[in-house]
């Protein structure tokens, strides 16, 4: 089996994170190509990575570099198809498989399948660390509702790792 496997959603990374987001000069490629980057510098060899980006507005090419691996869905898929695929395909081939998002549906199919989740704003804010005028960066907010789906989901899985005399 191969190391520990990170499944991006990108799209859900970077529309969420002002370091990430296109706007004021930055074009979507370059908010792209910096989350690549970005995990490839800060993350090391620790992780293979799998950066699953929505093809329906930008068809770009699968391709990897190093222990980064860029994919695209092809229409009439999402990137959310393409996860999916993904963590059926290799949950039984890697150690530990993560997935890395903030759409709901991602995680529980992913919790339901074996594989971690890691909050796409957490995760990030541990990549990224404090912002740079010192201030931590406000993620996005969750709905009372999202929270509440959210925190069923962990306690799901914590009930499922607990010993059998403690579940």
């Amino acid at each position: 089996m191969s190391k520990r496997l990170v499944v991006v959603d990108a799209y859900n990374l970077i529309l969420r994170t002002p370091a990430l987001k296109p706007g004021e000069g930055r074009t979507l490629r370059e908010s792209r190509e910096k989350l690549l980057n970005l995990l490839a510098w800060s993350m090391g060899r620790d992780a293979d990575f799998i950066v699953v980006f929505d093809g329906a507005a930008v068809r770009g090419h699968d391709q990897r570099h190093g222990e980064v691996e860029e994919r695209y869905s092809v229409p009439p898929d999402k990137a959310d198809d393409l996860i999916r695929k993904i963590v059926e395909e290799r949950i039984d081939r890697v150690e530990h498989l993560t997935v890395v998002t903030s759409d709901l549906e991602v995680a529980r199919h992913a919790r339901g399948m074996g594989a971690d989740i890691a909050l796409a704003d957490l995760f990030l804010a541990s990549v990224l660390g404090p912002a740079s005028s010192g201030e931590p960066e406000k993620p996005s907010t969750l709905t009372k509702k999202d929270l509440e789906a959210w925190v069923e989901l962990f306690r799901a899985r914590r009930g499922a790792d607990a010993p059998e005399d403690e579940a």
